[in-house]
């Protein structure tokens, strides 16, 4: 077994033809895993540690002996120092692949060294060995990497190490110590360095596919392109990033620091240090201007805000309170000045109207509809039990109900902007998009928009309030029986066109259905896929909660029916069988909706029997719901899991422990 330690290359530059002082040795690679998946899989793969990039102690003292300066020349060791104080020249280090090349000798330490092994067969209990060997160094792993090698038994581990003493690379000292260590696993063979650091500017020169997209985050730099099209934000926002450093964007989308998967995935695309980070922005946060949040909400992040309308507050008014609504936001809350405010609505076969809230309040009818609003990734975390999904882990409670207060859309576009049915037919209209003033937009179908059946509002009341800032004042769409994300907040424009409104939010990976077998989606696939709008019939358990103690022969199961595109609920059906048997629930609020514009959720309640099988163990209640379609819900999540965690509508299972004491 050969082992070297060194620096990490780019991934498609890890086995290039050697340059004069480098040297590499390549392997065949196949498969990739973590170190811990392979561990826990129990495969104890026979792995060697090499440098992908290696000096020998004699090449060392070259490469310290030999720079070469941006203009070509060569410097010996005694024009060297006196170089680096006083030419406005940067020397760097000679005989280094095209694109790697080492900062100024006076920038920063480095943060991490590489560790690479390479075996040529399997070893039971080597890798063992090895974590054991670097855990006796006080070596602190910060990622690892397994490749191995397609119908053979060779493997390759690298690890991102720090010292944990230093908090930073390893010194040559400590070094000697690990290949002292190494050495009794095999033969050894090791000089090191720790990995690339690169400047701002050589960051920013990497901003396509061809070159690859690089991006810096602090003091380290990453390189993204084969991430880009799995992104869930979408290409377009994560290209404006591209040979620039994210702290900005991630300054707006908190979420990505407030979440460790984000942080997660960035460190397995590190290829480097920054020499040159720049200094931590000052001044105000965009978020500080967010309104005071109610304390009884579950909080996923705070910024953006997003929050689940907790299960024991869900039924206890058939509308939600305002301040206890569930909240999703994609950016900080607006700040908007109302006397300015403009609704601007436009587009083919419509004149061009601008309209203030005062206009919108005294020269329409006033309007109400009782409409609820499901984010698309409610009740995500029971997909995310069958294989992780990407997206906030949901609950139950992304969900609420309010009585909605303005003016129908259709009367803004037929009555104000002149829209016709005609119109529509003749321009080949589509959809009507809206435009929020944070910088969402989202559409709908314009026959939706259109219909005196659709009954979409330009709300701006909320429960017989003006409508909160937190919820889309001074004005937002109500599209009762559509995905919450198309009910757009904070609308500042409204537009007929004959294509659905751009972005990720309609035509990115963000609100669209795939296979279980889809594990990632191009943007051509996506192209191919409708985008979420009426969401399909759902329930919910809110009484008893999770690990509840009940007793007695029976037990009293409360909760929540909701369909979408107006379908009402015709049934609900619990057990606590597995399904063997089924109580019909009695339907109480929300049932007297019309059959087909029900757009409100419906609160339901049964009695389930306990058996003698059952008394003193614990015992899964579950529910399903049936519409006026006749649509009911499948039985597991496994069926209907998809990458982004959609439209989760299994049936709902909840446990208690039943108490048979006296």
């Amino acid at each position: 077994m050969r082992i070297r330690l060194g620096r990490l290359l780019r991934p498609d530059s890890l086995f290039s033809s050697a340059k004069p002082v480098v040297g590499c040795s390549a392997v065949p690679l196949g498969t990739q895993q973590t170190a811990t998946d392979k561990q826990t899989a129990g495969i104890a793969t026979a792995v060697a540690l090499a440098a992908t990039l290696f000096l020998t102690a004699k090449q060392q003292q070259q490469r310290q002996k030999l720079t070469r300066c941006e203009d070509g020349s060569v410097l010996g060791d005694h024009h060297r120092s006196r170089s680096l104080v006083s030419s406005p020249v940067r020397c760097e280090t000679a005989a280094v692949p095209q694109g790697l090349e080492l900062a100024q000798r006076t920038a920063s330490v480095s943060e991490s060294s590489i560790i690479t092994l390479d075996v040529k067969s399997d070893r039971p209990g080597l890798l063992a060995q090895i974590t054991e060997a670097m855990n006796g160094q006080h070596l602190d792993i910060r990622d690892a990497q397994i490749k191995t090698a397609e119908g053979g038994m060779q493997a390759r581990h690298i690890y991102t190490v720090k010292d944990k003493k230093t908090g930073c690379a390893l010194t040559d000292s400590k070094i000697e110590e690990v290949r002292q260590v190494l050495e009794k696993l095999g033969e050894v063979e090791c000089s090191a360095v720790a990995w690339p650091t690169y400047t701002q500017a050589q960051v920013a020169e990497h901003t396509t596919k061809a070159n690859r997209i690089w991006v810096s985050y602090k003091n380290g730099v990453y390189d993204i392109t084969d991430f880009i099209a799995n992104h869930p934000g979408g290409n377009e926002k994560i290209l404006l990033a591209a040979g620039k450093p994210i702290d900005p964007f991630w300054r707006i989308y908190q979420q990505h620091e407030g979440r460790g998967n984000a942080l997660t995935q960035l460190e397995k695309l590190r290829i480097g240090d920054l020499s040159d980070p720049a200094p931590a922005p000052k001044g105000d946060d965009p978020y500080d201007t967010d309104p005071l949040r109610h304390p009884g909400l579950k909080f996923h992040n705070n910024k953006p805000c997003n929050a689940e309308l907790p299960e024991a507050l869900m039924m206890d008014s058939w509308v939600t309170p305002n301040p206890i609504f569930f909240i999703r936001h994609h950016h900080p809350v607006p700040v908007i000045d109302h006397d300015e405010f403009r609704l601007v609505v436009e587009g083919e076969g419509a004149k061009h109207v601008s309209l203030t809230i005062d206009d919108l309040r005294n020269h329409f009818l006033k309007r109400e509809v009782v409409s609820t609003i499901q984010c698309g990734g409610n009740r995500r975390s029971d997909l995310d039990k069958v294989k992780k999904t990407s997206g906030i882990p949901w609950g139950p409670g992304a969900i609420s109900t309010a009585r909605w207060g303005g003016v129908y859309l259709r009367e803004v576009l037929m009555h104000c902007a002149g829209l016709s049915l005609e119109g529509v037919e003749w321009n080949g209209l589509r959809h009507v998009v809206c435009y929020g003033v944070d910088g969402m937009q989202a559409s709908i179908p314009i026959e939706k928009a259109l219909s005196p059946f659709g009954d979409v509002l330009l709300a701006y009341e909320m429960n017989g309030e003006p409508l909160p800032p937190e919820h889309g004042s001074p004005v937002r769409l109500i599209a009762p029986g559509i995905v919450g994300v198309r009910n757009v907040k904070w609308v500042g424009k409204i537009r007929t066109s004959k294509y659905e409104a751009e972005g990720v939010w309609q035509r990115g990976v963000a609100y669209k259905g795939f296979s279980p077998m889809k594990r990632s989606a191009t943007e051509e696939e996506c192209a191919k896929v409708q985008s979420i709008q009426e969401m399909p019939v759902t329930s919910s358990i809110v009484s008893p909660a999770k690990g509840a103690i009940v007793d007695g022969d029976d037990i009293e199961v409360k909760g929540i029916a909701w369909s979408g595109g107006g379908c009402g609920i015709v049934r609900v059906d619990v057990s606590a069988d597995g399904g063997v048997t089924w109580v019909t629930a009695e339907l109480a609020e929300g049932s007297e909706q019309h059959p087909s514009r029900s757009w409100a959720w419906t609160f339901w309640e049964a009695c389930v029997p306990v058996t003698e099988e059952m008394r003193g163990k614990e015992i899964t209640v579950l529910c399903r719901a049936t519409d006026t379609s006749y649509n009911t819900q499948p039985e597991r999540p496994e069926h209907i899991w998809n990458l982004r965690g959609l439209n989760c509508n299994s049936w709902h299972r909840v446990e208690v422990q039943h108490d048979d004491s006296d």
